[in-house]
């Protein structure tokens, strides 16, 4: 079964300075983004060659040990396509092109706001993979898990951490019919306590935010789906269980 990382982007930070890594921490606080941070060259190489793949790496150049740009040119003679942003106040025409020559998708000097690199992000993604779903949709719906926004038909929803988290969640599973339990795990954690009573809350909250036409139903004794059809308007040899209830 896959688990809440399936629908989490992992990203590499490479800076020593200390005001960036926070930052580039607050801003992706709010998302579906696991930032991991590194000091130094050598952490970076060190994580980069664990198990766990990152889906892309934010690199400075000016670092305690040396200059970025050996990690960028490292991971390129090694193969690796990963998306890479570098961030330096290195900001000459040389370093420009030193960078990208190295193998860097994109150049940002400092300062910058963080706005821009995560849409700088956002573009290197979408180019190394137009597959990966940092975007997620489902009918009218898109959700961005990078700038943790939902759109319905063009128009933005605004929805809590855990509304959003958990329409994550039904959006990597679409026309699933997913359990209480497997939605209190995946998507709460051990914080919930397998109270089916916040699951039915947080699903009614979702429900009404998204409006009409429904796309989330509940299914008495089975769980939650996010259909396009509604249950209730399927002759009953179409479904996959005995009895229904949309709250």
């Amino acid at each position: 079964m896959p688990s809440s990382d399936s629908f989490r982007l992992n990203v590499l930070l490479v800076e020593d300075d200390p005001d960036v890594v926070n930052a580039v921490r607050d801003g992706f606080a709010e998302g579906r983004v696991k930032l991991d941070h590194a000091p130094t060259i050598a952490d970076g190489q060190r994580m980069l060659g664990q198990s766990t793949p990152y889906d892309a790496l934010i690199l400075d150049l000016t670092l305690p040990d040396g200059d970025g740009m050996q990690i960028a040119d490292a991971c390129r003679k090694a193969g690796s396509n990963i998306p890479i942003v570098m961030v330096t106040a290195r900001d000459s025409l040389d370093d420009r092109i030193a960078g990208l020559g190295v193998g860097a998708d994109d150049y940002l000097c400092k300062p910058f706001a963080v706005e821009e690199l995560f849409a700088r992000l956002d573009a290197v993604l979408r180019r190394a993979n137009p597959r990966r779903q940092h975007v997620l949709k489902f009918a009218d719906v898109e959700l961005d898990l990078l700038r943790r926004q939902v759109r319905r038909g063009g128009k933005v929803k605004s929805l809590s951490t855990r509304e959003l988290d958990l329409l994550a969640y039904l959006m990597c599973h679409p026309g699933e019919v997913l359990s209480q339990d497997q939605l209190l795990r995946e998507v709460w954690g051990d914080e919930a306590e397998h109270d089916s009573n916040v699951l039915r809350v947080y699903a009614n909250y979702l429900r009404n935010k998204l409006g009409f036409p429904r796309i989330l139903f509940t299914i008495r004794g089975a769980g939650y789906v996010l259909s396009q059809d509604d249950p209730d308007e399927r002759p009953v040899a179409d479904l996959p269980w005995a009895s229904k209830d949309d709250e």
